[in-house]
């Protein structure tokens, strides 16, 4: 149960993107120095909200699966990732607790009682920040076009890699925030997540990490 929770939650909440590099990204001349700016730039975020698109592919479908909804995080561990269209469903992190509701349900499991829930908030915050890039469970290749970085993480742990294969974190050169985040499971299956109206160091209420 703890595994099929954490593929289903990992793949609800960060994007899946089929292989292959749009063709205008080249590699950084310096990745270090673009490393240190990303890396620089998250430490400064203290709170994020924004709404994102969701399209899930599947092999099987001939149709893609389209959801829609809105996006909390507050520094340090705080979070809320609520899918509003078609479905209702919401993930909650706050005070070392991980937190699935759906239409019929609500359960609550203690992160640090799991290594397999450590594991999936680990990812989610470190992909929210922008900072798998200093993760040293993957290994890192960075290129740019002229209005984004995009940063390629491949796991190094086999078990992890037969669930995602390769990471891509998109940055947006204005204010250096994650614009996309995908996630490659296979060449067929996958889905692409976009944060949009992003709202960076803004007050957000404690209250919104809580379910009433």
């Amino acid at each position: 149960m703890i595994k099929n929770n954490f593929i289903t939650v990992i793949f609800l909440l960060v994007a899946l993107v089929a292989f292959g590099q749009d063709k205008s990204y080249t590699p950084v001349a310096n990745m270090k120095e673009v490393e240190t700016k990303l890396n620089n730039n998250s430490s400064k975020i203290t709170t994020i909200s924004c709404e994102f698109t969701q399209e899930k592919h599947l092999e099987y479908l001939d149709e893609t699966i389209i959801s829609k909804g809105r996006f909390w995080f507050k520094k340090e561990n705080k979070l809320r990732w609520e899918y509003a269209t078609p479905f209702k469903y919401l993930i909650l992190i706050n005070g070392g607790k991980f937190t699935i509701k759906d239409e019929k349900k609500t359960s609550e499991y203690d992160i640090n009682s799991n290594k397999a829930f450590q594991e999936i908030n680990n990812l989610i915050i470190s992909s929210v920040k922008g900072t798998l890039t200093t993760d040293g469970k993957f290994e890192m290749q960075a290129f740019e076009n002229a209005t984004s970085y995009m940063i390629r993480l491949t796991p190094k742990d086999p078990k992890m890699k037969k669930i995602i294969s390769k990471t891509e974190l998109y940055f947006d050169k204005k204010d250096l925030s994650v614009s996309k985040v995908k996630l490659i499971e296979n060449e067929k299956d996958y889905t692409i997540i976009t944060f949009i109206n992003k709202k960076l160091n803004e007050a957000i209420q404690d209250n919104i990490f809580i379910i009433k």
